[in-house]
């Protein structure tokens, strides 16, 4: 395995590299105040009580104009510090808050409800409660399998959860003209091979073709974007990455490109079903759009030519 220490203090941001501009800050494309990246009058449910989804994602939305913030987390004390901050962007905003373990349908099925019953209209869910428990000191074999499979128990599992029961909700309303709309977090984890991230980086990979999955199961409902971003000063952090003094990301970075996927879903629709990275420019992006819908970029794929027409002349 690469020794981390001796990479360059940018490399996890310049080695994923997709367009020629790449970010670590918020910038004037993504700016959530920006009249183009308007959300007033819609409500978001975000799974946000520490972390990006605190300091970034939430924030980003409250700066967007959204007439409502609906915050579901383990930690219901937690909810409500990041309620105080996000009163202080805008005081006029209506939050809910809701403890519940994503993990459990039960509890998500009783928040939803609760939910609904405020809120008729949920515009936009985002995936981004998520946990990063692999026993990183020992080798596969080793790993308790329960710890192992916690990752998928909130990451895949919860996630899952809460997209079902945002889609029951959604589905009766959403359109082509207004469709409904899901972003996940993922990482660069993913695609990426790294032993000591087994179970975190195999759940994220999963979150990346529930995506393609859900994109294609509604095409005309519903708008599915999977999101990395990048490397992020949270708790979920592993120790080795940390020792290895990489730069971080301002979680406003992942908050700013959200709210724009968010925003015009006709403009983001052509990385429904894919996945991106906050420090991608998202103006080069939508300057390559055609080259990623012909060619099928962004999406996780099995590496290999297939079809029967390679064996024929």
């Amino acid at each position: 395995m690469l020794d981390l220490a001796t990479l360059p203090k940018d490399w996890v941001v310049t080695s994923g590299q997709f367009t020629r501009k790449a970010y670590t800050k918020i910038y004037p494309a993504i700016n959530p105040t920006e009249p183009e990246n308007s959300l007033k009058d819609k409500t978001v449910v975000i799974g946000a009580s520490r972390g990006i989804g605190a300091k970034g994602i939430a924030p980003a939305f409250a700066k967007a104009g959204v007439k409502a913030i609906v915050l579901i987390a383990t930690n219901a004390a937690k909810l409500k510090s990041v309620e105080e901050e996000l009163k202080k962007i805008n005081p006029h905003l209506e939050i809910l808050t809701l403890g519940a373990d994503i993990s459990s349908a039960e509890q998500v099925t009783k928040a939803w409800s609760e939910v609904n019953a405020r809120y008729p209209k949920v515009h936009v869910l985002v995936n981004n409660a998520g946990v990063e428990c692999t026993q990183s000191d020992k080798m596969m074999h080793e790993q308790d399998p329960d710890i192992f499979m916690k990752n998928f128990e909130v990451n895949v599992k919860g996630t899952h959860i809460m997209t079902q029961q945002f889609l029951q909700a959604a589905l009766p309303w959403a359109s082509t003209t207004d469709k409904a709309r899901v972003i996940t977090l993922s990482s660069s984890s993913a695609w990426g091979v790294w032993p000591f991230l087994a179970a975190y980086a195999m759940s994220k990979a999963v979150n990346i073709m529930y995506t393609t999955t859900l994109a294609a199961a509604y095409p005309e409902t519903l708008l599915a974007i999977a999101v990395n971003p990048g490397m992020n000063d949270t708790e979920i952090l592993p120790d080795s990455l940390r020792a290895a003094g990489f730069n971080f990301n301002d979680p406003a970075l992942t908050g700013g490109t959200i709210v724009w996927l968010a925003a015009d879903p006709a403009r983001s629709q052509f990385l429904n079903g894919r996945v991106l990275t906050t420090e991608w420019d998202v103006e080069e992006l939508v300057a390559r759009k055609e080259e990623i819908t012909s060619k099928n970029l962004l999406t996780m794929q099995l590496k290999a030519i297939l079809g029967v027409e390679q064996f024929i002349g």
